[in-house]
């Protein structure tokens, strides 16, 4: 109770810019935390439909029953968006041979979209994560600015004097540094995971496009 009632003094007591400067890094922070749940999440379930689907694809014995229930799913979304895709395709020709490069081209823009998808966010957790620093550096400065030019005001100069501003000052890059650290974290987990995903994306379509070719010979 005490931290908090100290934190809000600071705020208070702080000059209006510098009051503006943390309202801000506030809301960056919120914002940036919903992102890094929403990412987190997102990420998690296309890594773990992505396991899934792979085993009950490869495990069914009947490919024609297994396309015919995903179609039957309302949602479709990453292996199994391109499965009913290259499924569909090869129906409207006699072979893979004949319908390759059209089957080709189709992956390549599902995969373009399932990897814009993705990266839904990823732009907002990087602005935050290298902009947040300098508007609490900002707010520092400027805190620092006030309580040095409130100095000159004062006969007799002390370390009590200068703490209180200076304190004011520098919960600004503190909070500058909560909301960057944090985003900054996730934007590089988020990155490594969607080239992850996408690579998964990539190795079943080769292998599906694959065990087609197996079957037309």
């Amino acid at each position: 109770m005490q931290t908090e009632l100290s934190f809000l003094e600071l705020f208070f007591g702080a000059s209006f810019i510098v009051q503006i400067v943390i309202i801000i890094l506030f809301i960056l922070a919120g914002t940036s935390w919903w992102f890094i749940f929403d990412k987190w999440l997102t990420l998690t379930r296309a890594k773990k439909d992505i396991f899934e689907f792979e085993d009950k694809f490869w495990n069914s014995k009947n490919t024609e029953k297994f396309f015919t229930d995903q179609k039957r799913q309302s949602h479709h979304f990453g292996l199994s968006q391109i499965f009913i895709i290259v499924h569909e395709e090869l129906k409207k020709f006699e072979n893979l041979k004949e319908s390759e490069n059209t089957i080709a081209k189709s992956i390549q823009i599902i995969i373009s979209r399932q990897e814009e998808k993705l990266e839904e966010g990823l732009s907002f957790l990087s602005t935050v994560a290298s902009v947040s620093p300098f508007i609490g550096l900002f707010g520092t400065v400027w805190g620092v600015m006030n309580a040095f030019s409130g100095l000159a005001q004062l006969s007799q100069v002390s370390i009590n004097a200068v703490a209180p501003g200076i304190s004011e000052a520098l919960v600004a890059t503190a909070l500058g540094l909560f909301a960057a650290i944090p985003a900054l974290i996730s934007y590089n987990w988020s990155v490594k995971s969607i080239d992850s995903i996408i690579k998964g994306y990539e190795n079943f379509s080769d292998e599906l496009l694959i065990s087609y070719q197996d079957r037309d010979e």
